[in-house]
């Protein structure tokens, strides 16, 4: 009786529970929910299980990404305006300029005249192993240097104009102490340059003239140490481009740095440059030479000093002419934005008669910035002879010049 009575309390409370714990049932139409996964510890000692991979997902493609363009050539710009004002202070009757049959004077020939000398722009391109160099110029600078040619007749006449290339050339880096230009360059002979901003004084020497400014051809430069450095070239002569013969000049030069404050340069050019006719198979006139040497002496970091000596048998002409001459400059930096300059110079001009010829120059550079300079000179040319200059009808001419360059 007891368990009948047990039996059939059990099974009354047993509804009651499941009634207070779990959710109504479903709506007989909806499928009943399936059944819990039955949950598995692994030991302790078991790795976990693997992550469900995951579901493959398709992304639409992606565009490829730009290929990065080639590497262009480091590329280095520079650029000069160079122009001046220049008063002949013993003027004679004779018209504004310079030039005539004693000449001293020759990019800064225009006198009582504001004169655009020279504006350049200029281009490196750096290409390793290979390099471009680019030097374009118009002014009153390129019309003299086109009329410079060593004979103005055939197969060659000076080139018109005022617009003149002074430089373009390649160099092949064959070796790291060997490299290889071909083009068109400036000579490697002489104390100044074609840029004025990169010489000291503004007016060039006497002997700046008697050598040659540019050549087109080929030349090798070899550095041996430190202390020494080679150059061989092959060009076709004296500011000539195309040639005015069939002769070919040869150049050779020798650069020592002794020492931080003494280097020397010297440089020989020897070769035929008489014009040669179309009709004659040979190269008329002997073998002009030229022997050029320059010491540059570094006193200070703010003085310096330079010794140019030339030597020029040009027996082209009838005679044996030659120029023979010696000039020393000098420049102090008196401050950022000061600095003085000073040249003196003897050169024999020997064309049947001897012409000794003096010349003595002074010059203040004033700086603004980095970029700017004025250079107030004064400059006395004198001619030893009784031969008057030109211009004046004097053996002496004496000018004033206020120059402006501006450069990048």
């Amino acid at each position: 009786m007891r368990l009948r009575a047990c039996i059939l309390a059990i099974a009354v409370v047993t509804p009651l529970r499941a009634f207070a714990q779990t959710p109504p049932a479903p709506p007989p139409e909806a499928a009943p929910p399936p059944p819990p996964p039955a949950v598995v510890v692994p030991p302790a000692d078991a790795a976990p299980p693997p992550p469900p991979p995951a579901a493959a997902v398709a992304a639409p493609m992606a565009p490829a990404a730009p290929a990065a363009p080639a590497a262009g050539p480091k590329l280095t710009w520079g650029g000069l305006v160079d122009a001046y004002y220049m008063y002949l202070l013993n003027k004679g009757s004779a018209v504004n300029s310079l030039v005539g049959t004693v000449a001293p004077r020759q990019f800064d020939t225009n006198t009582n005249s504001a004169t655009l000398a020279l504006s350049q722009l200029t281009v490196n391109a750096s290409m390793d192993p290979v390099a471009f160099q680019l030097d374009l110029g118009y002014g009153a600078d390129g019309t003299i240097i086109n009329n410079a040619f060593a004979g103005a007749s055939a197969p060659s006449a000076p080139v018109p104009g005022s617009f003149i290339v002074l430089q373009a050339y390649g160099t092949i880096t064959v070796l790291p102490q060997l490299t290889l230009d071909f083009g068109k360059f400036y000579t490697t002979a002489g104390a100044e340059v074609v840029p004025a901003n990169k010489n000291w004084l503004y007016s060039r020497s006497i002997l700046f003239f008697s050598i040659p400014l540019l050549h087109t051809g080929a030349r090798a430069n070899f550095k041996v140490n430190d202390m020494v450095s080679l150059q061989a070239s092959l060009v076709n002569g004296w500011n000539d481009d195309p040639d005015v013969n069939a002769w070919k000049t040869v150049g050779l030069s020798a650069t020592i740095t002794a020492s931080p404050m003494v280097s020397i340069v010297a440089t020989t050019y020897f070769g035929k440059e008489a014009p040669q006719a179309a009709t004659d198979a040979s190269t008329p006139g002997d073998m002009r030479l030229l022997v050029d040497l320059v010491a540059a002496l570094t006193l200070s970091d703010k003085l310096g000093v330079n010794v140019n000596f030339d030597y020029v048998r040009a027996p082209d002409n009838v005679g044996d002419d030659y120029v023979v001459g010696v000039a020393g400059m000098a420049r102090y930096v008196i401050s950022d934005h000061l600095n003085v300059a000073a040249r003196g110079e003897w050169v024999r001009l020997h064309t049947a008669v001897n012409q000794d010829i003096m010349e003595g120059t002074a010059m203040l550079g004033i700086d603004v910035g980095k970029n700017f300079e004025l250079r107030p000179e004064f400059r006395i040319d004198h001619n030893f002879q009784d031969t008057p200059f030109a211009n004046n009808g004097k053996t002496d001419q004496i000018t004033g010049t206020l120059a402006a360059l501006a450069w990048f």
